[in-house]
């Protein structure tokens, strides 16, 4: 069985990624921004482009909203209670992954070990809510064994 990883630790590399994520939407938003609507551009050359751009800014600005308040609900986990099931801010050793119930984040390193968080809301979490140590479940035609949770 592969040692525990800190979940003070995974938790605080869920929100720097979270952060990070915050940050490039916000840099994304200026630079989208700035070519919308920069005022040096001769209108019948931007004109037929200018909506698309600005449902384009809309969007990108529901992601920036979205990622915002994924970051509000991180720093609501309680990572020092202990979880026997599978609930929001558990970790749980698979057979093949170590996932944390957070939010979804792209494979982050936690003490050199690969961690996915999951959101709440993904199908995977449906598949194993609720199941404890030892239990499996099946996503995707692959069925994983839980090994460790806490």
């Amino acid at each position: 069985m592969k040692n525990q990883i800190d979940k003070k630790q995974i938790l605080q590399a869920c929100i720097a990624k979270q952060e990070e994520l915050i940050g490039n939407f916000k840099m994304r938003e200026v630079e989208l921004y700035n070519d919308t609507y920069d005022q040096n551009a001769i209108a019948s050359q931007t004109e037929s482009r200018k909506d698309g751009k600005t449902e384009l800014l809309a969007a990108l600005g529901n992601e920036l909203v979205f990622a915002q308040q994924e970051l509000i609900y991180l720093n609501t986990v309680d990572v020092s209670k202990v979880c026997t099931v599978i609930e929001p801010g558990a970790t749980i050793v698979t057979n093949h992954l170590t996932f944390f119930i957070g939010v979804s984040t792209e494979n982050i390193e936690v003490a050199g070990e690969p961690v996915f968080g999951i959101s709440t809301k993904a199908p995977i979490y449906a598949a194993m809510q609720g199941l404890q140590k030892g239990a499996s479940f099946q996503f995707n035609e692959r069925k994983y064994l839980i090994e460790d949770l806490y």
